[in-house]
């Protein structure tokens, strides 16, 4: 029996193979005469052959994968009704890296790794409480790291959190460690840099992680520039080539910034005009971030050291480091008041979606209230069925999403979801202030999440995501705060105008679920 890797090896010489008749074909079609006319016609016709044997090949691959059977069937619709573009769609997009020795390898290093790292957190919550349901699940996750000694700062207002992420590059005395999916090279992007040129020219170490694809915008120039002076930057997962790095599906959607291994930011925020509410489509930009200082900063940095070594090569613990970039005895220091952290990583170098199986139980578990705020609404059956059983059984549900779309299939698939929600009772605002994209789960004014994690399939399989579980009353009453705010700017939507919604808008619904399983 082949192995995965190597009917995609089989797959990537097919192609390889189609493209080289294709060109040889349209050579030929350039030199006249019968000789060349019979010669065309039989390349296209293993053009055909080829192609049939490619496409069967991945439905095979599909098929043995064992996958979520509308998956399966979505890709298998798009490859048979599609079939130019659908192969493409399909070595960009479709193949399951999980399984890849890449991505295996980097999660083997990262679980031997990071809870070794950090001592053992004291922290018991009550039992029978959500938290104790859900500590118990991430106990057996080598990518959830509890902490205890954490005193932990909300920020709901997005330029107020890029001014606190640069004052706290600012007061960096040791290194500053950065990763972020998209970075901007417009004013707001060179503020950052301007201040991170600064800090190096007074000697702090600085490393950057920024995603290939979503940081297109910074350009050569501004990361040339940057290493220059001294910047260490490593692309995640470069593109240069796409068909060749077919992990072009897989992104690094973190977005974090530690101090000295002392202060950590983490939240939705990305660098950029559009992020601060500057551009005019868009508006206002409301989003969460969270200041962790204690611990959980130290949980943090240790996942970006693990990301560091994946992008770089380069182990930063080597030399018995760890007293500079994992601080343990300073991280406890000046906390008065201890609250408990859990971080949590999630992405294709895991055997399973973390994220996902955490925000499951989570939901399964809540007893009075659910608080969501998210861009996106793209469900699993599992997910789906969650919200609408905790609904049923007389649990609170309210979601906040925003009202307008800044990428059209991904919006009209989440509003395909909204009759059947609202059918079972959960709540639905639709955010009119401006652009929603705070990610955040408030579980019964007892658990807090708040992260990079979107509320969609992207970022519970494909994506590589960070959030922070908060296991504190007065935060989560503080979060809440924020999401009443949120609800005062938002349309609730009633059933029965939504389901009188015009057959066009329905029709946009229904096309785009049936690709939400490949967005």
């Amino acid at each position: 029996m082949w192995s995965y890797k190597v009917w995609n090896i089989v797959i990537l010489i097919l192609f390889i193979l189609l493209m080289l008749l294709a060109i040889s074909s349209v050579a030929n079609l350039i030199i006249k005469g019968t000789l060349s006319t019979i010669f065309t016609g039989l390349t296209i016709q293993i053009i055909n052959v080829v192609f049939l044997i490619t496409i069967v090949l991945i439905i095979h691959i599909l098929v043995m994968e064992n996958s979520n059977p509308v998956h399966t069937l979505a890709w298998i619709l798009v490859l048979v009704f599609v079939p130019v573009l659908g192969f493409v769609f399909y070595l960009f997009f479709g193949r399951n890296w999980r399984k890849n020795r890449i991505f295996n390898r980097k999660g083997q290093r990262d679980a031997g790794e990071i809870r070794n790292l950090l001592p053992q957190s004291s922290y018991r919550p009550p039992r029978h409480s959500v938290a104790a349901r859900l500590i118990a699940l991430m106990d057996r996750n080598p990518k959830a790291i509890l902490t205890t000694y954490n005193q932990v700062e909300l920020i709901a207002d997005t330029r107020n959190a890029f001014d606190r992420i640069c004052e706290g590059i600012r007061q960096a005395k040791s290194h500053i460690h950065l990763e972020y999916f998209s970075i901007a090279n417009d004013s707001t992007g060179r503020t950052l840099m301007q201040l991170l040129l600064e800090k190096r020219k007074q000697g702090v170490e600085i490393r950057l992680i920024y995603d290939d694809v979503g940081s297109w915008k910074l350009g050569r120039k501004a990361k040339l520039k940057l290493r220059d002076a001294g910047v260490e930057l490593a692309p995640f997962m470069p593109a240069w080539i796409p068909f060749l790095n077919s992990k072009l599906n897989y992104r690094n959607h973190r977005k974090l910034v530690i101090i000295d291994g002392l202060s950590a930011y983490l939240g939705g925020l990305n660098i950029g005009d559009q992020y601060l509410g500057l551009d005019k489509y868009f508006g206002y930009w409301r989003d969460s971030l969270m200041v962790i200082n204690g611990e959980g900063s130290l949980a943090l940095q240790s996942i970006f050291l693990m990301d560091w070594f994946f992008v770089s090569r380069k182990d930063l613990l080597i030399d018995q480091h760890w007293d500079r970039y994992l601080p343990m005895e300073q991280a406890k220091q000046g906390i008065e008041h201890p609250v408990a952290v859990q971080v949590l990583a999630s992405g294709p170098d895991t055997d399973h979606a973390n994220i996902l199986q955490v925000y499951f139980d989570a939901i399964s578990s809540a007893a009075v209230f659910i608080g969501i705020t998210t861009p996106y609404l793209i469900l699993n059956e599992s997910l789906l069925m969650a919200l609408k059983t905790a609904a049923g059984r007389g649990v609170r549900v309210q979601i906040v999403v925003p009202g307008k779309a800044d990428h059209l299939m991904v919006y009209w698939a989440s509003r395909s979801y909204f009759e059947e929600l609202l059918l079972a009772g959960v709540e639905i605002f639709i955010y009119q202030k401006g652009f929603m994209h705070a990610k955040v789960l408030i579980i019964d004014n007892e658990v807090l999440s708040v992260g990079t994690t979107n509320m969609d399939l992207r970022s519970f399989n494909h994506n590589f995501e960070l959030n922070a579980m908060i296991f504190d009353e007065s935060l989560a009453v503080e979060a809440l705060a924020h999401f009443t705010e949120d609800l005062s700017h938002s349309i609730k939507l009633e059933y029965e105008e939504f389901r009188l919604r015009s057959t066009y808008k329905r029709s946009l619904e229904s096309l785009f679920r049936l690709f939400s399983p490949l967005l």
